[in-house]
């Protein structure tokens, strides 16, 4: 599946932050400081992602719903997100 987020300043996407850490911290850096800082880009994006076989997967996450099951995250859902996702799916 995919989802529409936004980028940080670190290069990490919202996803990959801990949701109540501080701002210079995500969970791809194993709980590391991320050298840039992390401030989240207005513009939302498309995240693509792949099955085992690299091939893309076509379903986009709504924005708002949970990934990654009960302990995943919410994908953000701004406004910049539902109109990205809208025309995406044209919904």
């Amino acid at each position: 599946m995919a989802y529409i987020g936004h980028r940080c300043g670190c290069g990490h996407m919202d996803t990959q932050h801990k949701a109540g850490a501080p701002k210079s911290t995500c969970e791809a850096r194993a709980g590391l400081s991320c050298r840039t800082g992390c401030r989240k880009s207005v513009k939302s994006l498309l995240r693509p992602t792949f099955d085992l076989k690299g091939r893309p997967v076509e379903r986009i996450v709504p924005p708002g719903e949970r990934i990654g099951g009960n302990n995943g995250h919410v994908t953000c859902a701004c406004d910049n997100c539902e109109a990205l996702y809208a025309e995406l799916t044209a919904a």
